[in-house]
């Protein structure tokens, strides 16, 4: 060591290394005083966040902003923990699963944090976005809402496609759910198949892919038919049989073109209940049509009443 000090004693190397670090302060000095613009980040804590509501990357908030001022005075803000900007979570617009904020909003705040010979070159978003921490669920879409036919017409099936959806929502609020409705539709007087765009119903803090679905509606016109169907006897002492008592009712009723052959005497029951002949003896007796398949419609019977004679 005696030796290397020695040597740069001899060959006058300290003053050299002396003018080097003077010239390297005035220059630093020259520096840290001329104009410059650089980006300087500012954290975001967003205050009064429901406790429902988890962001992403909640840390890394930041709007990032280009400064102008002396070196120093921007060397300045690199220093320490970056400037924190504080806004309430009420001042955000939501959207599906993300939250956004005008940055306009925050100047005022970002103006109170730099130094009065600062300036402010430009805000590099106009809008902050942060997301929400959201699972995703494949759910089954229901309609909802009312679609009819036109009279003599009958709907044969209602189907949406894709009869799944995508949905994005808050963890504790996906688990609760089982399927999602679409918006209210209303459709009546139909003659003939259609297909409806129609939106997914979605809340707050939810978000749905494909958010639209189609609504396919199958319209079949009705084609009248008529059968021939025992009328039933009930609560009668013991079976009666007489002239004025018909055995057999005419049903006229409607049906789908798809159904027609399906439709036959089996799927309807009349009946004439001895309590409503003594009610009415000289005079007139219902025929009741009892049950009746749900594929028909607009049905008529015939005979729906007969006549009881007063010498019963």
């Amino acid at each position: 060591m005696k030796n290397f000090f020695k040597k740069i004693k001899e060959n006058n190397l300290l003053p050299f290394l002396f003018f080097v670090l003077v010239s390297c302060c005035l220059w630093l000095l020259q520096v840290l005083n001329e104009d410059y613009e650089t980006d300087i980040p500012f954290t975001v804590s967003i205050l009064n966040l429901p406790d429902n509501i988890e962001l992403v990357n909640e840390d890394d908030i930041e709007v990032v902003v280009r400064l102008s001022d002396k070196g120093r005075v921007l060397y300045g803000y690199t220093l320490g923990k970056n400037p924190v900007l504080k806004v309430d979570f009420s001042e955000f617009k939501h959207r599906g699963g993300t939250l956004s904020l005008p940055v306009s909003v925050l100047k005022k705040q970002v103006n109170a944090l730099v130094a009065n010979t600062t300036s402010v070159v430009q805000y590099h978003e106009d809008t902050l976005h942060v997301k929400v921490k959201q699972n995703r669920k494949l759910l089954p879409v229901k309609l909802n809402g009312k679609i009819d036919a036109a009279d003599h017409y009958e709907i044969t099936a209602i189907t949406i496609e894709p009869y799944d959806v995508m949905v994005s929502a808050m963890p504790d609020k996906l688990e609760t759910m089982d399927c999602v409705e679409t918006e209210y539709v209303v459709k009546k007087y139909l003659k003939s198949d259609k297909v409806y765009a129609v939106k997914v119903a979605s809340s707050d803090f939810m978000s749905i892919e494909p958010s639209v679905v189609n609504v396919r509606v199958s319209v079949s016109p009705l084609k009248v038919k008529k059968v021939r169907v025992p009328i039933t006897q009930a609560n009668f002492p013991q079976p009666l049989y007489a002239m004025w008592l018909p055995n057999e009712a005419e049903l006229t009723f409607e049906v789908s073109e798809a159904n027609y052959e399906l439709v036959g005497p089996s799927d309807f029951m009349v009946q004439l209940d001895y309590k409503d002949i003594i009610n009415n003896v000289g005079g007139y007796a219902p025929i009741k049509l009892v049950t009746a398949t749900p594929l028909v419609k607009n049905v008529q019977l015939k005979p729906s009443r007969i006549f009881i004679p007063s010498a019963l």
